[in-house]
């Protein structure tokens, strides 16, 4: 009796232990097929993104837009493919990459290692002509120098997104650059100096030139094309239900203002009888010509590029109807490009600041210099600031206000409130004129998926 319960007992033991090693067994081959599974894998991603990247160099490099080659490492091998969507515009690089893992469960029924695949493709923009729009610089000048003296960005100047001049940068006291800032000609004090105390939060570089270029053919056909040329001096008032008001300039009125020191003239302009319109009426390209002046003001609902013959004035706030620091999604653009100056006019709603939402843009590469500018900046009381929140491109920089040397403090016109539009490194307003770099090939990321 004692015996056969003692058998029984060992076998149930025996039979416990065995399906305990059984389920052992499984569950370290189990292991085993993950980590070969996820090791294969990440090789063959890692192949992937080399092959990527190994397809960027030839783009560069090479300038190769139209070819395919295979790329082995890892034990995996990566097929390259670089082709023109669009000549002379866009290249799309895409890369398939495939390996393989021992994966047993898998290998016992079909009797072949598991393939692994895994992809990534890229859209960059590449020509040999000109395809940055100069929106893309929150700030450039051909020269930071105005009549002669330099014009310095000072104590309480905050500046958000790349800076850029092809002259020499000056600073005094300790303005703040968030972004990266470069120029051609160098920085005033050198930044290595223990007397420049500006902020270079985003690093600074010297010796970096770029061109704007003043041919505007391409913006004016955009605007002959959609019929928004213009051929008098304008005012337009935009509504933010995506209207403006539009009015011919007959003449301009010469005021007196101010008292004692700051007594000064002005232009003010004489209107005629108003038109409301929407703005795609005013140009089914969103581009407009106008031959002359332009006076601007209102809250822009839409996408507009206005190209003046003459001086672009700011009479009041110019707002998105959706503001960008608000909604980073925000379609209204605007783009303010004068072949002469565009000001900052000395109205009654621009004596205690002043907000722009826009691109702007005064340059037509002649010999007399265009500026972004303030009306009587040396002569007008204190204005409070200049609330931007765009890009500012001009021949040479031009002053809105003066400081007292000695406390840095606004003595007339504005400081300054600069922000950067981040929708502007990867879109412009309607044709937007655009950056050339002499002797250098362009090639900039759209976009990266893996």
């Amino acid at each position: 009796m004692f015996g056969k319960t003692s058998l029984l007992i060992l076998i149930g033991f025996i039979t416990a232990f065995s399906i305990y090693q059984l389920r052992l067994t499984r569950a370290v081959i189990s292991a085993t097929d993950s980590f070969n599974y996820y090791y294969a894998k990440t090789l063959v991603h890692e192949t992937a993104v080399s092959a990527m990247n190994i397809g960027v160099s030839r783009v560069w490099k090479d300038g190769t837009i139209n070819t395919t080659f295979n790329v082995v490492m890892n034990n995996c091998t990566a097929v390259v493919r670089i082709h023109p969507v669009i000549p002379d515009s866009i290249v799309r690089l895409s890369v398939k990459a495939r390996g393989y893992a021992f994966v047993d469960t898998y290998y016992a029924k079909y009797r072949r290692p598991y393939q692994i695949e895994d992809s990534a493709f890229a859209y960059f923009v590449y020509s040999s002509a000109p395809v940055t729009p100069a929106s893309r610089y929150f700030w450039y000048t051909g020269t930071e120098f105005y009549a002669g003296a330099p014009v310095y960005w000072i104590d309480g100047d905050t500046v958000w997104g790349p800076v850029h001049t092809n002259g020499v940068l000056h600073t005094y006291g300790s303005p703040v650059f968030y972004d990266k800032v470069t120029a051609y000609s160098g920085i005033n004090p050198q930044p290595t100096s223990n007397r420049n105390k500006a902020k270079f939060y985003g690093g600074w570089e010297v010796g970096i030139y770029a061109e704007i270029p003043s041919d505007m053919n391409r913006t004016k056909t955009a605007a002959i094309n959609g019929g928004g040329v213009i051929n008098q001096a304008t005012y337009f008032k935009f509504l933010p239900d995506g209207r403006v008001v539009r009015r011919r300039i007959t003449g301009w009125t010469q005021q007196w203002i101010g008292s004692s020191s700051y007594r000064r003239q002005r232009s003010v302009p004489q209107l005629a009888a108003p038109d409301t319109i929407s703005i795609s009426q005013l140009s089914s390209t969103g581009v407009i010509w106008v031959r002359g002046e332009v006076v601007v003001e209102g809250t822009l609902n839409g996408q507009l590029t206005i190209l003046a013959d003459g001086n672009i004035r700011i009479w009041d706030d110019i707002r998105y109807a959706s503001d960008p620091n608000v909604n980073p999604n925000s379609d209204d653009f605007l783009g303010l490009v004068s072949y002469q100056n565009v000001i900052i006019a000395d109205s009654d709603p621009n004596q205690n600041d002043v907000v722009i939402q826009a691109a702007i843009m005064a340059y037509n590469g002649g010999s007399n210099d265009r500026s972004f500018i303030a009306e009587n900046w040396d002569k007008r009381p204190p204005s409070g600031a200049i609330y931007l929140t765009g890009s500012i491109c001009q021949e040479q920089r031009g002053p809105v206000g003066r400081f007292a040397g000695a406390s840095g403090i606004i003595q007339n016109g504005f400081s300054k409130r600069y922000r950067y539009d981040p929708r502007f490194r990867d879109k412009a307003p309607p044709y937007y004129p655009l950056v050339s770099y002499p002797g250098i090939r362009q090639l900039r990321l759209v976009s990266w998926w893996e």
